[in-house]
Parts: structure tokens; C-alpha cells; sequence
């Protein structure tokens, strides 16, 4: 498996994004392949910044879901953004959420919205979103990349 082929979703998810999960999802299943562990329908992928902590900042953590349908197309379920919240005791909490597999999307700022009734501002948001997560990508903020089943 080189390159997997997701459905289509009301975002406008690039083929770079796309194409990240896959390759990352690639080296994955080739690691469990070795390890003689079964491959699954669904898997979570986190991107980590070891180093982000409630006083310094840092790169948010990332976790982004797909699921394999039974015509062997994958779905982007989800993709969560962290960030920790709280003066006295800050706890990691979800910031920023774009909740495909529900056509809707959650801002700490906002709550949650449907993309229906504003597909357009989720469309902007997504796009800056993801164009600067993999700007991060790129830099190798993130030091720790795991997929889970």
C-alpha cells in the first residue's frame, strides 16, 4: 500500500494533508506488518510537540481519525487541535475541532457550528488551519508522530 484514496468531505482537505497520512499510515502498517499485528479499519494519528507545556506554548497536539469504508476508501472522521486552558491549573482541553463524520466544527471561542448553516467560515478557518499545521509538519515541530488502532 503506497498511497490510500479517502472520500471526499466538506472541507477542502489538500492532497498534501492527504498524502501525509497516507505515507505516515504507509510506514505504520509496515512496522505492524513485521510485528505480526492485524491491521484495523480505524486509526488515530497524534502529532506532538513533546516540549508544549501550559507555561512556554510550544505546537499544539494534532489528532486526526480516519475510518476505512467497505469499499476500502478511507474517511478523515475528525481533526482535533489542544491547547491547555486555565490560569491556576491548566488542563489540555480541545480548542479546535473539525468534526467531519458530524458535519460540524467546534472553536473554543464559538462553540459548535454546523457546516451547513457556515460552510464558508469553516472552509476559511479549515484552510488557515491546515496550511499551518503543515508548515509545521515541514519544520518538524512535531517529534512525536504515533498512529494507533
Amino acid at each position: 500500500m503506497s498511497v490510500i484514496s479517502f472520500t471526499p468531505t466538506l472541507l477542502p482537505i489538500s492532497n498534501k494533508l492527504k498524502l501525509l497520512l497516507s505515507q505516515t499510515l504507509c510506514v505504520y502498517l509496515t512496522q505492524a506488518m513485521q510485528l505480526n499485528q492485524q491491521s484495523a479499519e480505524r486509526y488515530t494519528f497524534n502529532f506532538r510537540d513533546t516540549s508544549y507545556n501550559a507555561e512556554n506554548g510550544g505546537f499544539r497536539p494534532i489528532e486526526i481519525a480516519i475510518s476505512q469504508q467497505s469499499s476500502g476508501e478511507w474517511n478523515i472522521e475528525y481533526i482535533t487541535e489542544f491547547a491547555y486552558f486555565g490560569n491556576y491549573y491548566p488542563e489540555l482541553e480541545r480548542s479546535m475541532d473539525f468534526d467531519i463524520s458530524n458535519n460540524c466544527w467546534f472553536t473554543s471561542h464559538s462553540g459548535w457550528l454546523s457546516f451547513k448553516d457556515h460552510q464558508q467560515d469553516a472552509k476559511e478557518l479549515y484552510q488557515l488551519w491546515e496550511s499551518n499545521f503543515l508548515a509545521y509538519v515541514d519544520m518538524e515541530a512535531y517529534d512525536k508522530i504515533e498512529v494507533n488502532n
